[in-house]
């Protein structure tokens, strides 16, 4: 059920906080081994929190008292999880980089100060790709993270422990990070809500790699949860106080007021869906988008518009144009941070020698992973002045357009991926794929990923809803609708009820499979997943 309601049956004393963050411990502990989603945890001092919380509830002027009251603590007692590289007192922020092992957050981030005066206690920090800067979630610090619905297959990344943690029941909510898709691909393989925020809506401070003043229009904190009522509730809590956004006021969307607009792939359709950077969209994923279209004008007798927009195919070269001239640190420089020198400018550090990796990796020695090594190589090879000046200028074009087109009460449907969760490994294959969800954040338009049922696989559908500058609870409110409409998030059992499984104490998620192979092979590479109470 949603934080929200969870949060209500603590403060009307149904269920204690203690007794809620005990099952959702047990959970981690008899889940985790699997997927190895949660890598760090804080079970302790959030038993600690949750007593205290209890006691509060117990006191005598609690029902009366206004600092506590559902509006101001609207999360009070409920557990929740938060990506590894968002600080988080008395935790680690490495990132995947072994040589920030043993680094130590000496606060917390302004997202995390948020949700815990919102009533939250963190109960532990989920895998994610190294660097944050790739979309499968592995790293030589905590290995792989499985896909509860086929743990063959990849979480995506880069908060994709978060999802696949929220996904199998290991927590209840929690907060992600997105400037290419980190948030929107983990919950579309993981069958899950998420929604990047509109630029400068929630307060990027607090983690590693640091956000700059260049990169802080396209990176978004946002949440990723199981039901879509979490949504506006979370990104409330994490907003900036005095953004642009009134979240008090009180909105009634009727879905047959608003204008649709779908948009079926990167605008290659005209070559039969062929594409030198991306795949193209599987047939399955097509088919749900138009059961979407189909709901919104039978059922909620709204008007959707079918579009091509051309631009689109050059999203992978428009997100690489801004990413990678935007004045940031060089990603080999984030490479070269220690749990020594996490008080030195990133801009101060030295570059890595990402050639002398690359050869230590041919022969095992390298503390980095593949992807990192090569686009540590990458960076080094300049585009061309003129390439550059005409790629910002497409952005430029792509984005006024966007934005004159979701004016007004208007939102566009469009693929989170070309395919459902792939196998693991597979994304270096396939790697530019993210360009369907990195470039709306190029575009700088808020984003939510919203879960459509499982295809033919047992593998999650999904399909993003994109909206105009600070329309954020307008793609919220139609992800609500469409959860309502096709189910939302579904409880990975049913995808195994062919098996034979022991259910899992207290839960009825995720079974534990017997006589799977597949089981086997990847619980063995959950093996960096600490787990001690």
């Amino acid at each position: 059920m949603p934080a929200t309601t969870l949060a209500q049956l603590i403060r009307t004393r149904q269920i204690t906080s203690t007794e809620l963050v005990e099952l959702y411990i047990d959970r981690i502990v008899d889940v985790n081994p699997l997927v190895n989603a949660i890598v760090q945890t804080a079970f302790a001092k959030a038993l600690d929190e949750a007593n205290r919380v209890d006691e509060l509830i117990s006191s005598e002027n609690f029902d009366d008292d206004p600092r506590y009251s559902a509006e101001k603590v609207p999360f009070l007692g409920v557990p929740i999880t938060c990506k590894e590289i968002i600080f988080v007192k008395g935790l680690s922020a490495t990132a995947g980089l072994k040589g920030r092992i043993g680094h130590v957050c000496k606060e917390d981030a302004e997202v995390v100060k948020s949700m815990r005066a919102a009533g939250a206690i963190i109960i532990g920090l989920t895998n994610t790709s190294e660097l944050a800067m790739w979309w499968e979630s592995h790293n030589p610090v905590y290995g792989f993270t499985c896909n509860p619905y086929d743990l063959r297959c990849i979480v995506g990344g880069s908060s994709g422990g978060e999802a696949a943690s929220v996904a199998s029941a290991c927590s209840v909510m929690g907060i992600g990070s997105d400037i290419g898709g980190s948030i929107r691909m983990p919950a579309f393989f993981n069958g899950v809500f998420g929604h990047k925020p509109s630029p400068f809506l929630v307060p990027n401070k607090g983690q590693f790699p640091g956000v700059t003043q260049q990169s802080d229009m396209y990176l978004g904190l946002g949440p990723i949860c199981r039901y879509a009522d979490d949504l506006e509730p979370m990104l409330k809590c994490m907003a900036f106080k005095d953004g642009p956004i009134d979240f008090n006021q009180k909105l009634n969307y009727d879905m047959s007021k608003i204008k649709f607009i779908s948009v079926e792939d990167d605008g290659w359709s005209q070559f039969d869906g062929w594409s030198v950077f991306t795949s193209p969209i599987d047939r399955e994923l097509k088919l749900a988008q138009r059961r979407v279209v189909n709901f919104l004008e039978s059922s909620c007798g709204a008007k959707v518009e079918r579009k091509e927009i051309m631009l689109l195919r050059y999203s992978l070269p428009i997100w690489m144009a801004i990413i990678n001239n935007n004045g940031d640190p060089k990603f080999s420089q984030f490479c070269s941070s220690n749990k020594d020198n996490t008080d030195v400018s990133v801009y101060d550090l030295p570059m890595k020698n990402m050639f002398l990796e690359l050869l230590k990796r041919l022969v095992g020695k390298s503390d980095h992973c593949t992807y990192v090594i090569i686009t540590g190589l990458m960076e080094r090879i300049p585009m061309a002045k003129a390439s550059l000046d005409q790629l910002l200028a497409m952005a430029k074009e792509l984005r006024e357009y966007i934005h004159q087109l979701l004016e007004g009460d208007t939102v566009l449907i469009y693929p989170s991926h070309p395919m459902t969760a792939p196998r693991h490994h597979m994304p270096c294959f396939t790697c530019f794929n993210f360009a369907y969800t990195g470039i709306w954040n190029i575009m700088g338009v808020p984003v939510t990923q919203v879960p459509l049922g499982l295809d033919k696989n047992g593998l999650p559908l999904g399909v993003q809803i994109i909206g105009g500058v600070n329309q954020d609870r307008l793609t919220i409110a139609v992800a609500r609708e469409l959860e309502a409409a096709f189910g939302g998030w579904v409880d990975p059992t049913e995808k195994y009820k062919m098996y034979k499984y022991e259910p899992i104490r207290g839960m009825s998620i995720s079974p534990r499979l017997n006589n799977s192979a597949s089981q086997t092979n990847f619980a063995d590479m959950a093996d960096n997943s600490p787990v001690d109470r």
